[in-house]
C-alpha cells in the first residue's frame, strides 16, 4: 500500500478509536469549544515511523492520552512538559494503554517514542495548549 494511503488508513483507525467500543457520547467531539480545565481525551497512534494524534491543540488541564500501538514493532510514548516527563510501558503491536498528564496554559507538550532510533526516524510530535 502506498505511504499516503497507509497513513490515511492509520489516521482513520486512531481517530475512530481503533475499533474499540465506547459508551454513548464517550470519545465524541463536544458540541461546543473546549474550555480550560476541562478533561480532554486525545487518541495517539504509534506506528513506523510516526505518531498520529486526534488533535494537535488542546485546552489546559487534564489530558487522557489513549495510546495504541498500530505498528508492527514495539513502541512506547514519552511526554515532556516544563514540569517533567511521563512514559508508557513498551507496547507490543496492537496493545493499548492510557497515560494521564496535566497541561498548563500556553504550553507545548513534546511526544516521542523512546525506543532506540525511533525518534530519529520521525516518531515525534507536539500538542499545544491554547
Amino acid at each position: 500500500m502506498p505511504w499516503p494511503t497507509l497513513r490515511a488508513v492509520l489516521l482513520a483507525l486512531v481517530l475512530s478509536g481503533c475499533g474499540a467500543s465506547a459508551a454513548p457520547g464517550e470519545g465524541e467531539s463536544p458540541p461546543h469549544p473546549l474550555r480550560a480545565g476541562q478533561h480532554v481525551d486525545v487518541r495517539v497512534g504509534l506506528t513506523e515511523w510516526t505518531i498520529l494524534v486526534s488533535r494537535e491543540r488542546v485546552p489546559p488541564g487534564r489530558l487522557t492520552l489513549l495510546v495504541t500501538n498500530t505498528g508492527a514493532t514495539e513502541h512506547d510514548l514519552a511526554v515532556r512538559d516544563g514540569r517533567g516527563t511521563w512514559e508508557t510501558a513498551d507496547l507490543r503491536p496492537g496493545e493499548r494503554t492510557v497515560l494521564v498528564v496535566r497541561a498548563g496554559p500556553h504550553e507545548t507538550l513534546r511526544l516521542w517514542c523512546s525506543m532506540p532510533g525511533h525518534r530519529a526516524q520521525g516518531m515525534h510530535t507536539t500538542l499545544t495548549t491554547s
